[in-house]
C-alpha cells in the first residue's frame, strides 16, 4: 500500500485533472458549444444516481460516474473506437479504484430515457466516447 507521507503520485493526479479540465472548459466559459470531454461519465450518470435514489442499490455520485464510464467504454467497444483490450484496460482500471461498474437499476429504459434527457439537456446526445487509451471523441449518432 502507498505510503501517504511518501506517494506523490495522488497529488500529480489531482493536478492533471485540473489542468485538463481547465483546458476543456476555459475557452468555453459561456458554453457556447456543449461538446465537452469532461463530461465523461455524466452521460447516463446522472440519471442512473437519480433512479437509484432511496432504494436498496443508491449509489454515490462517484459510483454512478464510474458505472457511466464502464458503459461508455463498453459502448465504444461495441462501436469499434476501442478494442477489447482497450475496454478491459479501462473497465479493469475501474475495478482497482473499487468502485461498481454496473448497477442492477441500470436498465434498457432507463438507458432511453437517459439519452432522450441527454439530447434534450445538451442538444444532441454529444457522447465523449474513448477512442483509445487518454483519447477520446464527442459521437452523435448511437
Amino acid at each position: 500500500a502507498p505510503n501517504a507521507t511518501n506517494d506523490r503520485a495522488p497529488g500529480r493526479v489531482l493536478q492533471l485533472s485540473i489542468e485538463t479540465m481547465l483546458e476543456e472548459l476555459a475557452p468555453n466559459l459561456w458554453e457556447h458549444s456543449l461538446d465537452r470531454l469532461v463530461d465523461f461519465g455524466h452521460c447516463i450518470g446522472q440519471d442512473l444516481e437519480m433512479a437509484a435514489l432511496g432504494t436498496e442499490h443508491e449509489l454515490m455520485h462517484g459510483e454512478s460516474v464510474a458505472c457511466d464510464m464502464a458503459f461508455m467504454a463498453v459502448l465504444s467497444e461495441h462501436l469499434g473506437l476501442v478494442s477489447a483490450a482497450q475496454r478491459d484496460r479501462m473497465l479493469n482500471m475501474l475495478r482497482r479504484c473499487q468502485v461498481p461498474l454496473w448497477s442492477p437499476v441500470m436498465t434498457y429504459d432507463l438507458f432511453a430515457e437517459a439519452v432522450a434527457n441527454r439530447v434534450k439537456n445538451s442538444m444532441g446526445q454529444k457522447f465523449p466516447l474513448p477512442v483509445g487509451i487518454g483519447k477520446a471523441r464527442i459521437v452523435n449518432d448511437v
